[in-house]
């Protein structure tokens, strides 16, 4: 198992360098012009040619990408055309983008699995068509679309969806904050975004091996809903202990938008994959004889049919990762929220292609990361899966 592991880490970087190499020249090719572009309207040719010196735009194009990637290595992504280093703009940017990113991509794996679990199981009725009506219709929708319906039924009176500024730019800043209680302290909130997933990853394993250990001694394990109100009453207990639960409630008072636009978006996949899943093993042989010895329909449901049913919605997750993350940077832009979406369309609009590239990097390495996560999930899941240092294997 880690050899294999150690070798698909090995492969997924080979993968991130040659995305990374298609990407820069795609970029620089495909883009018309330069940042200089957007300067020169009131520069003389010779400014001009001096400010693409400055910025090394000048060089062939060969020689601009070695130097990229002698800088990749050295993991320095280098310097915006602006000046600030690439790397203080992901500190600010990534944790804003995993905050909407992470939490919406599990609010709506849980959602769309208890949902597909429940419809898939109960057969195809009035309920089951009304929910998987519904589930289309989120999914289908245009993100933009929906970030301004949610923001109109839930925030009326609130300014929240961007309507589109001056030469379509948007601020990468924290819209919304309480200017007095930020004022208080010496902390940025792209600490603070930090501070709240760990202590969200704290509690999620704390009870996650609570409930595992209940399951070894006493053969007993949480309800999945409980497990989830603890999760979460966990990370506010941690945020009062911390002494950030003020400062953490005004994030969330600002993010909840598009958190939960991100959910309402994503959600139905799962939701869909999950009741195709569950419709083939219900026919599969150990399903009719768990049912023959008389066991209680939620044993059954629970230990034979959604734990093998739960495989492919783990691979369409993975598979559909990259299509997620660019549907947060839609929904980011539309909101305002200053993640890596809002830094990205702030850079394609000033051509600042550093910037570009960087966050490109950044959503390749988020996909192949979570490949290597799946992997491992589908072992725990599927003990017939057998890892020989080369390929999984069915045993």
């Amino acid at each position: 198992m880690l050899e294999y592991l150690f070798r698909q880490g090995v492969l997924s970087l080979i993968k991130l360098l040659v995305f990374a190499t298609i990407m820069f020249f795609l970029i620089q090719i495909i883009m018309p012009g330069d940042y200089v572009d957007q300067f020169s309207l009131f520069m003389s040719t010779t400014e001009r040619e001096e400010m693409r010196e400055d910025l090394g735009l000048n060089l062939p194009l060969g020689e601009r990408y070695l130097q990229w990637m002698n800088d990749l290595f050295r993991l320095d992504l280098g310097t915006s055309f602006t000046g600030q280093p690439i790397n203080d703009i992901l500190k600010e940017t990534i944790p804003a983008t995993l905050l909407v990113f992470l939490t919406g991509t599990a609010l709506a794996f849980l959602i769309g699995l208890w949902l597909g679990t429940r419809t898939g199981w109960s057969g195809n009725n009035w309920l089951s068509r009304l929910t998987t009506l519904g589930g289309i219709t989120l999914f289908t929708s245009f993100p933009p679309w929906l970030a301004w319906l949610v923001a109109y039924a839930f925030t009326r009176g609130r300014d929240f969806v961007v309507m589109g500024e001056v030469g379509g730019l948007r601020g990468v800043s924290f819209r919304g904050l309480d200017s007095a209680l930020w004022s208080a302290v010496d902390l940025r909130p792209s600490q603070i975004v930090v501070q709240m997933l760990l202590t969200l990853l704290a509690s999620t394993v704390l009870f996650l091996v609570m409930n595992r250990v209940l399951q070894r001694l006493a053969r007993r394990r949480i309800p999945g809903f409980l497990i989830i109100l603890l999760i979460f009453g966990g990370t506010v207990g941690l945020w009062y202990l911390l002494g950030m639960q003020a400062l953490a409630f005004n994030l969330v008072d600002i993010s909840w938008l598009a958190i939960l636009t991100y959910t309402l978006l994503s959600f139905g996949e799962t939701m869909l994959i999950m009741q195709g899943s569950m419709a083939d093993v219900l026919k599969e042989e150990y399903v009719t004889t768990a049912h023959a010895k008389g066991l209680p329909a939620s044993v059954v449901r629970e230990r034979h049919v959604v734990r093998n049913a739960l495989l492919p919605v783990l691979s369409r997750l993975v598979i559909s990762l990259p299509y997620l993350i660019t549907g947060v940077v839609i929904i980011e832009s539309s909101t305002g929220w200053p993640g890596m979406g809002t830094a990205m369309w702030n850079a394609l609009y000033w051509q600042n292609m550093p910037v570009v590239m960087a966050t490109v990097l950044v959503v390749g390495f988020l996909s192949l990361a979570a490949r290597l996560v799946l992997d491992v999930l589908i072992a725990y899941l599927d003990p017939r899966i057998r890892y020989d240092g080369q390929e999984p294997t069915l045993a």
